[in-house]
């Protein structure tokens, strides 16, 4: 007893250190057990966050959205050293829809009109001076007659490469950022683009719809009216240097260098071709540029990817009941209904050959209901589409008509439906497109175009395609030079106008030309003329005149080919809110570089001898 109650601390000692060691042991046990899930959903919420931003990053280039145009450093000189003599501005069309015939393309809401007081502005100003009939833009004679000056939404919500109401408010917001930089300088507000002298401005577009109510769009934007405008026949805006065999040879050399690139990345041709049989309606050849305009299509308008189906719905129950057939009896059928619960009806694709022969035969209207005979011609045609389209064995709806009973034997009675129609069955899913496709695609794209920036052939073809542009671009700067005018020239055109004239200036852009972009060449004077030893006022020569190039906002003069070394670095307008670093490259650099620099990759002096000598070699 004696000894216990001696030691008795040292028992409670022992015995708090077991309960300690086991509290520790549980606890960590507990913590152990716990800490998996909790780190697991951190890992997997960062991974989300990570797509998440690389999509919003893909969407926010591809798209270029109005809200996010904004104004970057046009016009950023020092206004008490430089005096701006004019500007010439190249821009892409806005938003379109795609260029290809896509599955289930007719349910992306392209028509869908954004909430915008400049776009309402602009179609009240279009629609007012059609008050008296057709714009004055379009009333009278040449290549853009009734070209409308709004965008379609009446008959479909995508049509092909058609603009959109969301493109034509990004052209309407670049023409606003043109007004705001340049307006105060050269007198914007009674900027002349009737056409009738150039004085004021001259307007180019290519026999675009797109283009063409991109450029009105831009116009008001910038002087609140539209403009008269000159047709360019060629996308590359080449003027009188267009013919050139060279560009042949070129591409094809090319075209064989991107299907190699492909074939050499298996898995990405794999995913390009299951991207394909669920975005397009035909599948001839595998195109990555194809599924990206697809893709955009989609992201631009804010619907979900879509995923593959393999069956078709056929009809229910409810259908068969407005087709009521009673033996050698026309029916009228409400149309609106029959198309709600017919799915496939929707498919129908009056944009090919046959079914505009479809439509015109069977002069389908809904405010008029079809009987029962023409309905079956209709489903009948549609039937004869599906099956047939791919293979391209028809050539006139003659040829179609003939093979129709024996391709389809339509039931004609009450009891056939019955007979021959089951409950359908749910469809099934294949392949659903994910974001981590589109990521994929995207950047195996932006690598591609680096491939293509480094490429010789690449870079002589822009040269030779890009000529006829610069060649004119330069000749208006010297006209802005020596008869201060014009004051703006506007080139409404594609990417593909702008992705060759960017390469052919030295200008290493590495991923597609956005919706809506604008290059910018501003023409500047030094504004104090004043001899040096004289200390008078003296008359303007070659070397007072500078200019800059901005493209979307950012000064990229110094990444000319025949500017880098040798332009004017200086800060933005003090009274600028935001400062840049801008660049001035003399005008007799440009001058030179067309003049006698142009065509030294080609060692000839003209386009003549250029695109004879690439022939050659081809």
């Amino acid at each position: 007893m004696k000894f216990t109650f001696q030691h008795r601390a040292f028992y409670c000692y022992i015995g708090m250190s077991v309960w300690i060691f086991f509290l520790i042991t549980v606890v960590y046990k507990y913590m152990t057990v716990s800490e998996d899930p909790i780190a697991y959903k951190v890992e997997r919420s960062e991974h989300v966050m990570r797509i998440q931003d690389k999509f919003r990053k893909i969407y926010l280039r591809g798209c270029n959205p109005s809200d996010g145009i904004v104004r970057g450093s046009e016009a950023a000189v020092d206004n008490d050293v430089w005096v701006l003599q004019g500007f010439l501005v190249i821009t892409r069309h806005g938003d379109r829809g795609p260029l290809t015939h896509l599955k289930g393309g007719d349910k992306i809401p392209c028509d869908t009109v954004p909430i915008s007081p400049l776009l309402k502005n602009y179609e009240e100003y279009v629609l007012n001076a059609s008050v008296s009939g057709r714009p004055w833009w379009v009333a009278g004679a040449g290549p853009f007659h009734n070209f409308p000056s709004l965008p379609h939404t009446a008959t479909t919500h995508c049509a092909l490469g058609q603009l959109t109401p969301n493109g034509l408010l990004q052209m309407i917001t670049v023409g606003n950022i043109l007004r705001e930089a340049y307006g105060d300088k050269i007198g914007l507000e009674n900027l002349d683009l009737s056409g009738k002298k150039d004085a004021g401005g001259i307007a180019y577009s290519t026999r675009y719809r797109r283009t063409f109510q991109s450029l009105q769009a831009l116009s008001w934007g910038v002087t609140r009216a539209a403009a008269s405008t000159r047709e360019s026949h060629s996308v590359a805006f080449c003027f009188r240097h267009c013919a050139c065999n060279a560009h042949h040879t070129l591409a094809k050399k090319l075209s064989i260098q991107t299907k190699r690139r492909l074939e050499s990345h298996p898995a990405i041709k794999e995913l390009l071709t299951k991207l394909s049989s669920v975005l397009l309606e035909s599948q001839e050849y595998i195109d990555a540029d194809v599924i990206r305009d697809a893709i955009l299509a989609y992201m631009c308008h804010d619907v979900t990817l879509p995923c593959s189906k393999t069956e078709k719905r056929p009809f229910t129950k409810k259908a068969r009941n407005l087709l009521d057939v009673q033996s050698g009896k026309h029916l009228e059928v409400d149309m609106d209904v029959l198309n709600m619960e017919l799915d496939y009806l929707n498919q129908m694709d009056f944009n090919n050959e046959i079914g505009r022969k479809a439509r015109d035969l069977i002069k389908a209207d809904k405010k008029q209901p079809l009987d029962f005979d023409a309905q079956m011609e209709r489903e009948k045609l549609l039937y004869y589409q599906q099956r047939y389209l791919d293979n391209g064995d028809y050539d006139d709806v003659i040829v179609v008509k003939k093979n129709l009973d024996a391709d389809f034997n339509f039931p004609n009675e009450k009891a056939d439906f019955d007979e021959d129609y089951k409950e359908p069955t749910p469809a099934s899913v294949d392949f659903c497109i994910k974001k981590e496709h589109v990521m994929s695609i995207f950047a195996y794209l932006e690598w591609s175009y680096r491939q293509d920036v480094q490429n010789v052939h690449s870079r002589r073809k822009s040269l030779l395609v890009a000529y006829g542009l610069i060649h004119n671009i330069v000749q208006n700067m010297i006209r802005m030079i020596s008869e201060n005018r014009p004051k703006m020239v506007v080139y409404s055109g594609h990417d593909k106008t702008l992705q060759p004239l960017m390469l052919a200036l030295g200008i290493n852009h590495h991923s597609s030309i956005q919706y809506a972009s604008r290059m910018i060449f501003e023409v500047y004077r030094k504004k104090d003329l004043r001899d040096e030893f004289m200390f008078t006022k003296r008359r303007a020569v070659a070397q007072d005149f500078y200019f800059r190039v901005v493209f979307n906002g950012e000064d990229v003069t110094h990444r000319l080919s025949f500017c880098k070394g040798r332009e004017v670095v200086m800060k933005s307008s003090p009274s600028s809110e935001t400062q840049f670093n801008t660049y001035l490259c003399s005008i007799e650099n440009i001058v030179r570089f067309i003049h006698d620099d142009y065509f030294s990759d080609f060692n000839v002096s003209n386009y003549k001898d250029a695109c004879a000598t690439y022939s050659d070699r081809g």
